[in-house]
């Protein structure tokens, strides 16, 4: 019975295509869900580590999806251009709602969300040295009758430093 949902889920999917291409997805028109990339710091120090966000804003009556998104959806994918020593870690998300839908239990996030990674800086580097970050991010934005397919071209301009954490970012990291 269960491969049957997934099954109706999959073709439900699939016939929203023509109306998720219409309203300009691909790239093509504004994103349901809004991404921005945040660091707790400007200033990571050499040998030192810092907290980035993707900060993810859902529109009024959509959804992204968790990690892992349960029997329907997609969790976040990002492809990262870093430069010489500096790497990233893997993606630590929030704890997800449960949204049942047609019989299927997804893990998903209604309002303002944010996906954290650790940035790592060699101790070789030295301060003063840019540091862009690039990651082109997609995720699954999705209401309970359509899903759309996004992406996010996303960037840092970081600079080696001091690693203080800004004022403005500690409420929010």
């Amino acid at each position: 019975m269960r491969i049957f949902q997934v099954i109706f889920m999959t073709f439900a999917l699939l016939a929203g295509l023509p109306a998720a291409l219409a309203q300009g997805a691909f790239g093509g028109g504004p994103a349901h869900i809004a991404a921005e990339l945040d660091s707790e710091s400007d200033r990571p120090a050499p040998g030192g580590r810092t907290t980035i966000a993707f900060a993810m804003t859902p529109q009024q009556g959509w959804h992204g999806y968790w990690e892992n998104p349960g029997d329907a959806g997609l969790g976040m994918t990002v492809d990262w251009t870093l430069p010489k020593g500096v790497s990233v870690g893997a993606l630590r998300y929030p704890v997800p709602e449960t949204l049942l839908i047609s019989g299927l239990m997804n893990h998903v996030y209604e309002g303002p969300y944010a996906v954290l990674a650790e940035l790592r800086v060699a101790a070789d580097i030295a301060p003063g040295t840019r540091l862009p970050v690039r990651a082109k991010a997609q995720w699954l934005a999705c209401t309970d009758k359509v899903c759309v397919p996004e992406t996010g071209d996303l960037s840092l301009d970081l600079i080696a430093g001091e690693g203080a954490v800004q004022p403005a970012a500690r409420s929010r990291f």
